[in-house]
């Protein structure tokens, strides 16, 4: 006996599989890492010595439906300028991040809101390090009693909506300086209790993931000057991943590159690695805009590409000795 599955079916079938593995196995991905650094250390609160604001959208496997969507919106600052407070600086992170398309719902959905503090001392005439700590509550979302069935009262999709909400921590190290950084960090540690798993595999929050970045500015020529970074991200049971970043920046226009991603392959059908392009372009002293594109090595299948990330930000331009202090690279 044959059976027929629908393309449809197959979509949403996939749409599972992928959603365990992009919300069961690592954290939110974004390329431009060294931009959206409060993402993934809260010691990099305050870094740029002023007021910082940005927001950043990733679009995962953009002509897959369903795939998965993730936004983070961050706010930094320090303090104050008074001595009691000129080391310490706070900040303000959202991230949200939803897998599945259909009529009425997107059925899996993420949402972490959390505080950060950070804490800056000179080490060197120009080199500083900072320590951060995070705290805030994380939200996960599962609403699969809004799809609409072909099957009607199919049991598969009974009493199985559930939402757990958690409080986490993360921290960070992050030693830097106008033209070098380095950080360790662990943004997040989810604190989930017996009552709230509730026979569900909450597996996935309670894994601590790890985060090494560090890059550095090298002047080629007066107007040119190059910027290769890299990220390395640790989870326990899942292979290494790392990002190779290099940008070229000319004058204060901004900059244009290239990337390479490990796949970090676990499973046959995994990415083998994915590669990109991407550029800054600096409006002014107080805009920049991002943008990236990346795509794998091997797709997993015909109906997965490439992925879109795109961000703005604002900031308050840096003043030292009454002069403007523009480019900040990191």
């Amino acid at each position: 006996m044959k059976f027929y599955i629908p393309k449809s079916q197959w979509l949403f079938i996939t749409g599972l599989v992928l959603s365990s593995f992009a919300f069961g196995q690592q954290e939110q991905m974004y390329t431009h890492y060294d931009y959206n650094s409060l993402a993934m250390n809260p010691a990099y609160a305050g870094s740029k010595r002023t007021l910082v604001a940005s927001e950043l959208t990733r679009i995962q496997w953009a002509n897959y439906p369903g795939a998965p969507k993730y936004h983070n919106l961050a706010i930094h600052s320090p303090i104050s300028n008074a001595p009691a407070f000129e080391d310490f600086a706070v900040g303000l992170t959202v991230q949200t991040g939803k897998i599945g398309k259909f009529e009425v719902a997107s059925p899996f959905s993420e949402t972490e809101i959390a505080g950060n503090i950070a804490y800056h001392k000179q080490i060197t005439r120009d080199l500083r390090l900072a320590v951060g700590l995070r705290v805030g509550a994380f939200n996960y979302r599962a609403e699969l009693s809004k799809l609409k069935l072909s099957k009607p009262g199919d049991v598969a999709f009974n009493n199985n909506d559930y939402s757990i909400t958690a409080p986490m921590t993360g921290f960070g190290i992050y030693l830097y300086s106008e033209k070098f950084f380095a950080s360790i960090s662990s943004p997040r540690m989810v604190f989930i209790s017996a009552d709230q798993r509730n026979g569900r595999n909450v597996e996935y929050a309670t894994q601590m993931h790890y985060y090494a970045m560090g890059g550095i500015v090298l002047d080629v020529s007066e107007d040119v000057k190059l910027k290769p970074t890299t990220q390395i991200k640790f989870v326990n049971g899942i292979p290494v991943q790392m990002d190779l970043n290099l940008h070229a920046f000319y004058k204060d226009f901004g900059s244009i590159g290239a990337f390479y991603r490990t796949g970090g392959r676990r499973y046959a059908w995994q990415s083998e690695g994915s590669y990109g392009i991407m550029t800054t372009i600096h409006i002014n002293p107080s805009i920049n805009v991002v943008y990236s594109y990346d795509s794998q090595f091997k797709n997993m299948n015909e109906y997965i590409n490439g992925s879109h990330e795109f961000g703005l930000q604002f900031m308050i331009p840096y003043k030292e000795n009454s002069r403007a202090k523009v480019p900040r690279y990191f």
